[in-house]
Order: structure tokens, then sequence, then C-alpha cells
């Protein structure tokens, strides 16, 4: 009985701090940041924020970018995605934006980043990785090309714009 019982507090420790670990690094990126750097071969401009939604069991992150290119034309992206996690950490959820493309999302965490795989057979494949740098975040963007090779057509800085 007694093996049992700590085995039950080893397995509920376990899932405590595992899902702790994940929650401390979406409240790390809850708030309004800002930034810039290069997309798809322009300047870009963005604006991101994280918030919690379902009550507290998921997120929802909106994003904007505005992309200049060397003709000096620019090129206005926005988005919005929902993450819905359960009970182990594990986050899923859709992806909506402004070229008209919903993809499928699955986030994993690390104590420093949040790396969401996007898209399916159906769709384009890719992966945004959000580090946590210090007072601010980097995102890196690739995609999968036909190849089998990882591209990365995105990487921004972003600081904290509000809380």
């Amino acid at each position: 009985m007694l093996r049992f019982a700590v085995l039950v507090l080893l397995l509920f420790s376990g899932h405590a701090s595992a899902q702790t670990s994940v929650d401390d690094l979406w409240e790390k990126l809850v708030g309004q940041w800002r930034g810039s750097g290069e997309v798809s071969g322009m300047s870009a401009s963005i604006e991101l924020r994280f918030r919690p939604a379902f009550g507290g069991r998921g997120y929802h992150l909106t994003f904007d970018n505005r992309m200049r290119g060397k003709d000096d034309k620019v090129w206005p992206f926005a988005a919005e995605a929902l993450y819905l996690c359960d009970a182990q950490g594990a986050c899923r959820g859709h992806w909506y934006d402004s070229r008209g493309m919903v993809l499928p999302l699955e986030a994993t965490t690390a104590s420093d980043r949040l790396v969401v795989a996007w898209g399916d057979a159906d769709t384009e494949r890719g992966r945004t990785t959000y580090r946590i740098d210090g007072d601010g975040i980097a995102i890196t963007d690739e995609v999968l090309g036909k190849d089998g090779a990882w591209k990365v057509f995105g990487e921004t800085t972003a600081s904290r714009s509000a809380p």
C-alpha cells in the first residue's frame, strides 16, 4: 500500500512540474510585443500579443507583420492562432491568416522556447520557434521544402511593449 501511495505521489508531482513548466513558459509570453527583422527577404515590422483563453486552458495569439520590399511596397500580413492545452501540457490549435490559410498547430515547450509545428499533408508545413531571450523574444520561421529540408524564411526579435 505504501508503494502504491508513493507511486501515485510521484506520478502526480511529475505531472504537476511538467504542467508548471509549460504554464511558466506561456506566462512569459503573455503580453504585447513589438519588434523587427526580416521575413521572405523583406524588412519586417511585427506586433504580436499572447493572452490566456478558454478559461485558462489555452492561449490566443494575434500577429501583425508589415513587410517592406526593396521597391518600398508594403505587404501587410495578419494572423490569429488559438491553442487549447490538455492536462499534460500538450497544446493544439489552428492558425488563421490574411492569405486565407487555416493551418493546424501543435505546440511543444522547453524551458526557454515554444516550438509550433504548423500545417499538414494538405497545406504548407513549417515551424515557428519563439525563444525567450532576456527581456525579449527571438522568433524564427521555417518552412519544409519539397526537398525535405527546413529553410528559414523569417528571423525577427521583439520586446515587450505592454504586459
